[in-house]
């Protein structure tokens, strides 16, 4: 898992260009949070050039001008191992080499006990330039198993909004304990079609094909179906008061994967990273650990289970097509469907990007 994190976080590289006389220099970083509890800081500066690379570092990146000298390396070293200077869960980095400045980087995963898909949605770039901002918005997997270390971290993390799309049915069943201070929101997306499921199944011949086609409509269904809980999202995401926010969802990667495409659409982040933050649920959910038995299934049945326990460029395609299709974009979508109006826009961005004005 470590290793498919690595190769997926370096295409998500956070980066600042600031243009010179001859050239356009680029510095990009990322952050990992090593299981050990170190961080591993990477970064590449282009075009490429000798020199020293000065670090900075903050435990929190609510005020950019308190981050505060860290360390220097060479810039061709590439990679730094850094001790935490704080409580360790979140370390805030810039780095800058002759006048360049880089992004604010953490690390995106926020590793947890017992509840999985736990990252932040912040630190990408938008097509504009701006940079959607660290720690005011965080998605994750279902919340009820969660331990006291799990509630410990969910509050140091300063979460005062969790915002739960599991069916009622689900929620009532795996009830999720949180602190006073945080009010929940229940949002509820139907689940995917439990009956039609057990009809393919039942003729024998369900596998990896027809469960792809499964999720798909599920997603459409969502879609079409969910509106009001989607517009009822955005009336929140509009009020400050209400950050830092969790969406959360059964594994965190249907319903709340198509919030946060929407989310980050809106921000102004570019389709192609948008399908890479929809993935990386990929890298956070190991579907052998699920509590579904497949042992005894057909191998084409074991494959179909484990594509309804993945997320898929084809189904986040799908999705993303049927709106194209149906409403003529996504921002028609947005704006006649969920009642996302060019005032709500400018207020997420204000909430959501750094220095938006």
């Amino acid at each position: 898992m470590v290793k498919g994190l690595r190769q997926l976080f370096f295409f998500f590289m956070l980066s600042v260009f600031i243009s010179g006389c001859a050239t356009t220099v680029k510095i990009a970083s990322v952050v990992e949070k090593e299981p050990e509890g170190d961080f591993l800081l990477k970064w590449e500066v282009s075009p490429d050039r000798e020199g020293i690379i000065d670090i900075y570092s903050s435990s929190t990146d609510s005020i950019l001008e308190d981050f505060t000298p860290l360390t220097s390396a060479d810039v061709s070293d590439q990679v730094m191992r850094l001790n935490p200077t704080g409580t360790g869960l979140r370390e805030f980095f810039i780095l800058r080499i002759a006048g360049v400045q880089s992004g604010v980087v953490s690390n995106r995963v926020i590793e947890m006990d017992k509840i999985k898909n736990f990252r932040d949605i912040g630190g990408y770039f938008t097509i504009d330039n701006y940079q959607v901002r660290w720690g005011k918005m965080y998605r994750s997997a279902d919340l009820s198993s969660a331990t006291m270390q799990d509630q410990d971290k969910i509050r140091r993390l300063r979460i005062k909004t969790v915002i739960d799309f599991r069916s009622d049915k689900t929620a009532h069943r795996y009830p999720i304990l949180l602190h006073p201070s945080i009010q929940k929101v229940s949002l509820p997306l139907a689940p995917m079609d439990a009956a039609k499921l057990d009809e393919q199944v039942n003729e024998g011949n369900f596998d990896r094909s027809d469960a792809i086609r499964y999720v798909q409509d599920a997603y459409v269904d969502i879609l079409e179906n969910h509106k009001e809980q989607f517009s009822e999202l955005f009336d929140l995401l509009v009020n400050d008061s209400n950050y830092p926010v969790l969406l959360t969802g059964s594994l965190g990667k249907d319903g709340v994967g198509l919030v946060t495409y929407l989310i980050l659409h809106v921000l102004g982040v570019s389709p192609v990273v948008l399908e890479q933050d929809y993935m990386l649920s990929n890298q956070c959910i190991d579907p052998a650990k699920e509590k579904i038995d497949a042992t005894n299934l057909s191998e084409p049945m074991q494959e179909a289970v484990t594509a309804m326990l993945s997320v898929n460029r084809a189904y986040l395609n799908y999705a993303i097509d049927h709106i194209n299709k149906t409403y003529g974009s996504v921002d028609n979508y947005l704006e006649k469907e969920l009642r996302v109006t060019s005032d709500k826009r400018n207020l997420l961005r204000k909430h959501l990007l750094y220095s938006f004005k």
